[in-house]
């Protein structure tokens, strides 16, 4: 891509599996080992929950923000043992982490934080944004107006929403775009296009003047060492969630990818290729033959990102049908009181998953590897 781009990890969520202890078994709850942290230099702030998780901590190094952990889900659709956590957003711009006598210069640090607040097991990636910032040259200020006005659409994009600002003058009110976005609640790829500048800075009243404050000067201090204009950088962003929905050239996205920038600039590059291809609105029936356009120069090498194969034989979709039937009568209280009807169920859905090799699929939708299914009491099913 354009080597005048500025490409940088912007939000990274991920889930992990903790590992009860027989007292944390009993008490149906999990503890964090917040000394342990402090003692490796973090300051752990156990808050509220939230309207999904009853328990939540937030972790700071060297005075910033670094983590955000929620656990004990409240929904019976999350895994009542999963953990999710939210590296804060300064610490995906290059801030290092010393823990366990390791500089880390990546985002392992995340990982093994969460390994010294509780024994867990990595089980995927939920959110991924990739962020590419650009100075907005003519030309493609020329192109964001006329993705304003519909002349040039995104394929496949059904739903989005706008924002705008408005510059008053004294015979005219004019209207400049600030911010587009393409996807809905239900999209897992979501892409925002919008004025970064006007994001990242704000003009404050100090001593009776207008003093222009900047409230993320990490991204800013990129943008000088790209020799930009940091008035006029706009962002192309995507979002990406569930990212271990996904596979990329022909595999899963691991943590570890996280950390390798030649990894996120090539999987942003085919996402852009992809799944952001703009057209001119000429009106053709087969909107193929609209003009496609590209709002940042082409990538050459690019692919798809594809969802990971679906068990859709009619073999693999028979198993699934009689898993789901046998975790929801397992998990009716009469069955749960009843030692024979619950090995009975059990078994079956074991054979279920051990027949139609469904052990990914069944540690991907419970949380748990078969081994551990009499962890699973309640099941919640469409």
């Amino acid at each position: 891509m354009d080597n005048s781009l500025v490409l940088n990890l912007d939000w990274l969520a991920f889930s992990v599996r903790l590992i009860p202890s027989p007292r944390e078994k009993d008490n149906h709850g999990f503890t964090l080992n917040i000394e342990d942290a402090e003692r490796q230099g973090f300051r752990v702030l156990v808050l509220g929950g939230t309207n999904i998780y009853a328990c939540r901590a937030v972790i700071y190094y060297r005075g910033a923000k670094c983590m955000t952990v929620l656990w004990q889900p409240f929904s019976r659709v999350i895994p009542f043992d999963s953990m999710l956590c939210e590296v804060a957003n300064e610490f995906l711009y290059g801030r290092y982490v010393s823990l366990n006598g390791v500089e880390f210069h990546g985002l392992l640090w995340a990982l093994e934080l969460v390994g010294v607040l509780h024994p867990c097991q990595f089980l995927c990636l939920s959110r991924v944004d990739i962020a590419c910032d650009f100075q907005l040259s003519p030309a493609r200020a020329g192109f964001v107006r006329k993705l304003a006005a519909n002349e040039i659409y995104v394929q496949r994009a059904s739903e989005g929403s706008m924002f705008h600002v408005f510059d008053v003058r004294d015979s005219s009110v004019s209207r400049w775009p600030k911010q587009i976005s393409w996807g809905s609640k239900r999209s897992n790829i979501k892409w925002k296009l919008y004025n970064k500048s006007l994001e990242v800075f704000e003009y404050v009243n100090e001593g009776g003047r207008q003093v222009r404050h900047c409230n993320k000067p990490y991204i800013v201090e990129r943008w000088c060492e790209a020799g930009f204009d940091d008035s006029n950088v706009w962002r192309l962003e995507v979002s990406i969630t569930p990212l271990a929905k996904y596979t990329h050239r022909g595999r899963g996205v691991t943590f570890r990818d996280m950390s390798n920038w030649f990894f996120l600039e090539d999987l942003f590059g085919c996402l852009y290729e992809t799944k952001f291809v703009c057209r001119l609105n000429q009106g053709h029936k087969d909107r193929s033959n609209d003009k496609q356009v590209w709002l940042l120069g082409k990538y050459s090498d690019a692919v798809k990102v594809r969802p990971k194969e679906t068990l859709d034989s009619r073999g693999s979709s028979a198993y699934i049908s009689g898993l789901r039937a046998a975790m929801k009568q397992r998990s009716l209280p009469e069955v749960q009181g009843n030692t024979a009807l619950l090995e009975l169920w059990t078994g079956a859905a074991i054979d279920c998953v051990l027949i139609g090799n469904l052990q990914d699929y069944f540690l991907h939708t419970y949380g748990v590897t078969i081994e551990h299914i009499n962890e699973i009491t309640e099941v919640c099913c469409d």
